[in-house]
């Protein structure tokens, strides 16, 4: 059976070209049926799991689901759909079957302007936003400080003091 593991860039087709290799080598697309059997394995809600996977889960989410169990189960899920053949796309499946000899792993990607015009099409955007610098940047500006004014045994900025000398009388 023919078994295919994809990742992909927003906007690069990538649900079109895995629709595609599921007509034509006649296997199924897994991509979200995965999340009921883990949600029932770790007697969870869908929308629990959703996010633990996703990243976005709260901390009560976070604190009351096991990381270890939930990677065990994710992995041992996609290895059982891997075992009848499918055309996976997300979740990992790339990395975690990368090791099996007849899984083909594929990165489907394309140009970023590309992509950026069929994003804005798809969301309905006319212009792309401007971008801003992170909001870190400022914060992180330091002045240069010189190399005088720096103790070379701790680091440590010192007060700079100036030396006059007096007129010998």
């Amino acid at each position: 059976m023919p078994l295919i593991a994809m990742t992909r860039e927003m906007g690069s087709l990538g649900m079109d070209v895995a629709r595609i290799l599921e007509s034509e080598l006649k296997v199924p697309l897994v991509y979200h049926e995965m999340i009921n059997n883990l949600a029932d394995k770790m007697r969870l809600r869908k929308s629990h799991v959703i996010r633990l996977l996703g990243g976005k889960a709260n901390l009560f989410e976070r604190l009351t689901a096991d990381k270890t169990s939930l990677s065990i189960y994710t992995a041992d899920e996609m290895l059982q759909v891997a075992s009848k053949g499918a055309v996976m796309r997300g979740w990992g499946a790339a990395h975690l079957l990368r090791p099996v000899k007849h899984a083909i792993c594929v990165r489907i990607c394309a140009p970023f302007d590309v992509r950026v015009k069929r994003m804005m099409s798809r969301l309905d955007i006319e212009r792309p936003r401007r971008r801003r610098p992170p909001r870190y940047a400022t914060a992180t500006r330091r002045r240069a400080r010189s190399p005088s004014a720096t103790s070379a045994s701790t680091g440590r900025t010192r007060k700079a003091t100036t030396c006059r000398s007096t007129p010998s009388a």
